[in-house]
C-alpha cells in the first residue's frame, strides 16, 4: 500500500518512518530542497522536545533528516504538486520536478505541510526590497550579523519579545510595537520592561513603512524614526495552497483560522486523506506534537489496507 505524504518536515518524516513499521511503502514528496521542515531555521534552543535541552530547532532538524535519509523510502525533493484527483485507495498525484512532470498512483494521503510565518503584502513588499526587513523568528542573520543597531519588533507575543531580549543583549537598541496589548507570557514582559535596552509599546502600529537607502523609516503620525532593521513576528499560516491543485470534491474542510480539519486520527473530512502536523490546528504547535501526530496518521493509513 503507497502512502503520499506531502511534507518532509517532523510530521512527514515521522508519518514516513512509522509507515514503514506499519509494512506499508511511503513516499515523500518535498516542495523545498532540503529535508527538516521550518525548524532548519531556528537557531535557538528547542525547549519542547524531552531529552535534548541545548539542541537547536536546526540541530535537531539535521538529526532527524540524517534518520529519514538512511530509510528505505523515497523522498521526491524540489517537487510542486500540480493535481491530485481519484479516491480513497486509488489517488492520482500530479507532481513537477526540475526534471519534469512525474505522477504517483496512492492508496492514501497524508498532508504535512506545515506552516509560515505571517506577512502582510506592505512587509513582503519590503523583504523584497531589502534584506534587512525579516519576517518571522527563523533567521540566521538574527543570530549572526545584527549588532550594535536599532531595531524595531513588530509584534507582541512570545517570539517578539523573545528576540527582543536576545537582540538587547548584543547591544542593539530595540522598539517593539504591538497592534493592541502584549499576549507574550508576563514573565516575558517582566524581563523585557526591565532590560534598559528595550521599549515595549502597545497600540502602536506605524502608520506606514518605508526603505531609506538602507534604513527602514516607520512613521506615527507627524514623527519619523529610522531603524537599522525591521523583524516582523506576527505568528504563523498553515501551508494550505497546495490544496488548490487538490480536484474540488477531495479538499478538505478548513477550521475558521485555516488548518485542516482533522478528528483524533489525523483524519480529514475526505476518506483516505490525513493530515499532520502545524498544517492542522493544535492547541499546542510543536516539534513533539507533530512527530505523534505523523505517526497517528500512519496508523490511520494502516486501517485502510486492513
Amino acid at each position: 500500500m503507497i502512502v503520499a505524504i506531502l511534507g518532509a518536515g517532523p510530521a512527514g518524516m515521522s508519518c514516513a518512518n512509522a509507515c514503514l513499521s506499519f509494512g506499508l511503502t511511503p513516499v515523500v514528496i518535498e516542495l523545498s530542497a532540503d529535508i527538516g521542515g521550518i525548524q532548519l531555521g531556528n537557531f535557538h534552543p528547542n525547549l519542547w522536545l524531552l531529552g535534548e535541552p541545548e539542541e537547536t530547532g536546526r540541530e535537531m532538524s539535521l538529526r532527524m533528516a540524517r534518520h529519514f535519509a538512511a530509510l528505505p523510502l523515497t523522498c521526491v525533493k524540489q517537487a510542486r504538486i500540480t493535481a491530485v484527483n481519484g479516491v480513497a485507495g486509488d489517488f492520482n498525484l500530479d507532481y513537477q520536478t526540475p526534471a519534469g512532470e512525474h505522477s504517483l498512483a496512492a492508496h492514501a494521503i497524508v498532508i504535512a505541510t506545515g506552516t509560515h510565518p505571517r506577512g502582510t503584502p506592505e512587509l513582503l513588499a519590503l523583504t523584497a526590497a531589502s534584506d534587512r526587513v525579516i519576517i518571522g523568528p527563523l533567521s540566521e542573520t538574527i543570530r549572526d550579523d545584527i549588532r550594535q543597531a536599532r531595531v524595531l519588533i513588530l509584534g507582541g507575543g512570545d517570539n517578539a519579545l523573545d528576540h527582543a531580549l536576545f537582540l538587547a543583549e548584543r547591544d542593539n537598541q530595540v522598539r517593539v510595537c504591538t497592534r493592541r496589548q502584549f499576549s507574550a507570557r508576563q514573565p516575558f514582559q517582566d524581563t523585557c520592561n526591565a532590560h534598559p535596552n528595550i521599549e515595549l509599546r502597545a497600540n502602536c502600529t506605524p502608520d506606514s513603512l518605508s526603505l531609506d537607502d538602507r534604513r527602514i523609516v516607520a512613521t506615527w503620525g507627524s514623527i519619523k524614526v529610522r531603524y537599522d532593521w525591521l523583524l516582523a513576528m506576527f505568528g504563523y499560516l498553515p501551508n494550505t495552497d497546495v490544496l488548490t491543485c487538490f480536484a474540488p470534491e477531495l479538499r478538505p474542510s478548513l477550521s475558521p483560522s485555516g488548518h485542516i480539519q482533522t478528528d483524533i486520527w489525523q483524519r480529514t473530512t475526505v476518506a483516505g486523506i490525513h493530515a499532520a502536523g502545524d498544517v492542522t490546528e493544535t492547541p499546542q504547535p510543536s516539534v513533539p506534537t507533530a512527530l505523534a501526530q505523523g505517526l497517528v496518521a500512519a496508523r490511520a493509513a494502516e486501517s485502510l489496507a486492513l
